[in-house]
Formats: C-alpha cells, structure tokens, sequence
C-alpha cells in the first residue's frame, strides 16, 4: 500500500480551457488551468516552460472559490508536447482561503468515497465542492 505524503486532500478544479486564471511571474503574465488543488499545492497545466523554483502569485475566481492573491513555487515538472504540467506548493494564503479549500476537497473526496460504496443520494447542495461538480450524481437546481 501507497501511503499519501500530502498534508491536506485535492480536488479536482478544470472547468473550461478556455476560461483560464493568470499566473503571475515577476511582473510577466501567464495564463495556466489548474487541474486540482488542495489547501496547500496544485497541478498548473500552461503552455509556457517555468522552471524549478519559481516563485508565482495567483488568485482564483472560480465558482463559490474566490481568494485573495497567494504564492507558491514550482516543485515539479512534466512536459507533453508543447504543454508543461507544473506542480506548485502554496507557500502562503490567506488562513480563510485554505481552510474554505480545504472543506471543498473533503467535501469533494467524501461523495467520491459514497459513490464508490454505491450510497444513494450522495448529493446536497450545501456541500461546498457543489458548484464546481460536474458528476452525474449531482442534484438539479429547480
């Protein structure tokens, strides 16, 4: 068995490509899809090369998830052609953002975890991932 060394759970972000959020590099903008994200790292996919080590600063705006500006750096990197996976380690956000980030990703895993063991109606829309769930189980709004 594979034990976890995250800290704190991920959830899965991507919405739209063509809705990105812009990363901030020393003044240069970038624009990037984060395609998951827990209280303190993310996935980044860009299409541009950032190296190791870089510190970057980035707010979301997604639905029910607005923070304010945070920093990170780059721990990692994978290429696929002309597309750059990046992993970033969030160095410092506000208290607040991570532990609303934090609820959504145990809210998240929680229903994946129900679905799994075949509970019926794991959906309610008070769970605080429910604005950016795309999964079947989801309740309609009336």
């Amino acid at each position: 068995m594979v034990s976890e060394k995250r800290k704190h759970q991920r959830m899965p972000v991507i919405k739209k490509f063509d809705e990105p959020i812009i990363i901030d590099i020393g003044g240069k903008q970038v624009p990037g899809v984060i395609l998951d994200l827990s209280a303190d790292g993310m996935q980044l996919l860009t299409y541009a090369n950032i190296p190791l080590n870089t510190e970057l600063f980035l707010s979301l705006n997604l639905p029910n998830l607005k923070t304010d500006t945070m920093r990170g750096k780059v721990v990692w990197q994978r290429v696929k052609d002309n597309m750059f996976l990046h992993g970033m380690h969030i160095t410092d956000m506000n208290t607040l953002d991570a532990k609303h980030i934090n609820r959504m990703a145990i809210d998240y895993n929680d229903c994946e975890n129900k679905i799994i063991l075949g509970v019926p109606d794991v959906c309610y829309e008070k769970c605080s991932y429910f604005n950016l769930c795309e999964k079947p189980q989801k309740i309609k709004n009336k």
